[in-house]
């Protein structure tokens, strides 16, 4: 693995952040497993962590658990802006995942928290030899915080999505905020629920939806809130999709993590859940929230919705960007097609690496991830990984044709690490899946 120290010009600043999509180099095999194996635990110890504190080396073995030796250690990366650096300290990899720690640290100031929200993600092109998944999960959260030193051990993810040995991943922060919050209460105008007939934003206008409902066209229905001077209503009532929408923008410049909610309430089910959910998107450079209720004008006469309570951010963010490629190592794996049908959900791959297992079925709504799952070694021991599970979804197919069908994604990660070749048999929620 090529590594080195990387400096931000302004005017690559700009470009990463203009890009929605980076270029990757041609892929790039790296050492042997079996070399790997040989010397990570010497470069863990004395070279990746070198520059750590005792507390974060103690952190980073502490979240790598067991898999020390299945991970890689990452030297020689330093990535500084806005006067904090980040520096990536180690990776584990897998067919299906992508996990890599980073030190955050402040080196002017004391802006981090243990309980701060990092702003960051994994990018890497698919693997071409597996199938496509078109939805994964990820993100970034605090592993641990030395306020001493004033650095956080921060790990990122991404879940589900192929991924080949040797492929670069981009990684990418844009923004640390230390999570104290704050909330305030104001009266809501529930007179202006009734409105209907209400646009909904054309699909080419909007990047995201809740259960595919697009948001308002913003500034329908303006109303200045009395309370406070950080937001105003935008677009409040039924659209054309038939749903119930509560459009907030934020007149401060309050960052797109803060929102308005308010709670509805169904005198006929007062258990029922009537919110769908609830977005920030941006819109003509201007920030709004909107939440969107399951319900139609007739249900208004026997629901109660709470004044809008808004929750924000005490500190500012601190903002920049810090960016670096890495070559992943994959842990050792082994592939079947078993074909079995277990329930609604016919298994279709399965994949057993070092480090745990994932599953690819065919079945819409049916995940294996939310049932009872074992896996069988050779000698006969069943090893419980229903707790283990990290991943279960849905992915469409085909996006062009989301009708068309797609997969469900499930993954569990071992307790400690295994020879692949071990594992005999899976079997969900009762059902025995036979791999060798």
């Amino acid at each position: 693995m090529k590594l080195q120290h990387i400096t931000l010009s302004p005017a690559r600043r700009a470009a990463i952040l203009q890009q929605a999509q980076m270029r990757r180099r041609p892929l790039r095999r790296t050492a042997a497993r079996v070399l790997l194996a040989a010397v990570l635990a010497v470069l863990l110890t004395f070279s990746a962590l070198a520059a750590a504190v005792p507390a974060l080396r103690e952190a980073l073995k502490n979240a790598l658990g067991g898999f020390a030796e299945q991970s890689q250690p990452i030297t020689g990366i330093t990535i500084e802006d806005n006067g904090i650096e980040v520096r990536p300290v180690a990776a584990l990899s897998s067919s299906n995942l992508v996990r890599v720690w980073v030190e955050v640290q402040d080196k002017t100031g004391d802006r981090l928290s243990e309980d701060m929200r990092a702003d960051g993600w994994l990018d890497y092109e698919q693997d071409e030899n597996a199938p496509v998944v078109n939805g994964w999960t990820g993100g970034a959260k605090v592993a641990y915080y030395d306020g001493d030193s004033r650095t956080a051990l921060i790990e990122i993810k991404s879940i589900g999505r192929p991924v080949a040995d040797g492929t670069e991943v981009d990684v990418s922060f844009s923004s640390f905020q230390p999570s104290a919050r704050a909330e305030e209460t104001v009266d809501f105008p529930r007179e202006m629920l009734s409105a209907t007939g209400l646009k909904n934003l054309p699909m080419e206008d909007v990047s995201w939806m809740i259960y595919e409902i697009l948001p308002l066209v913003p500034e329908q229905t303006p109303h200045e809130l009395e309370g406070t001077n950080h937001a105003r209503l935008s677009s409040v009532g039924f659209g054309e999709d038939g749903k119930l929408h509560i459009q907030t923008v934020f007149a401060d410049g309050a960052d797109h993590w803060s929102g308005f909610h308010s709670e509805a309430t169904d005198s006929r089910d007062p258990d029922a859940i009537l919110m769908l959910g609830g977005h920030s998107f941006q819109y003509n450079d201007t920030w709004y929230y909107e939440a969107v209720y399951d319900v139609t004008p007739d249900d208004l006469p026997y629901l109660t919705f709470s004044d809008l309570t808004r929750s924000y951010y005490v500190n500012a963010a601190v903002e920049g960007v810090w960016h670096f490629t890495i070559a992943v190592e994959t842990a050792d794996e082994v592939v079947y097609h078993p074909n079995v049908q277990v329930g609604g959900a016919l298994v279709k791959e399965i994949r057993v690496s070092e480090i745990g297992v994932s599953a690819r079925s065919a079945s819409e709504g049916t995940i294996l991830g939310h049932r009872p799952t074992y896996a069988m070694t050779k000698s006969g021991e069943k090893l419980y990984l229903t707790d283990n599970c990290i991943d279960g979804g849905w992915s469409v197919d085909d996006m062009e044709k989301p009708g068309s069908g797609g997969h469900a994604h499930d993954q569990w990660m071992f307790d400690e690490p295994l020879d692949p070749s071990e594992i005999v048999l899976l079997n969900f929620d009762g059902v025995d899946v036979p791999l060798q």
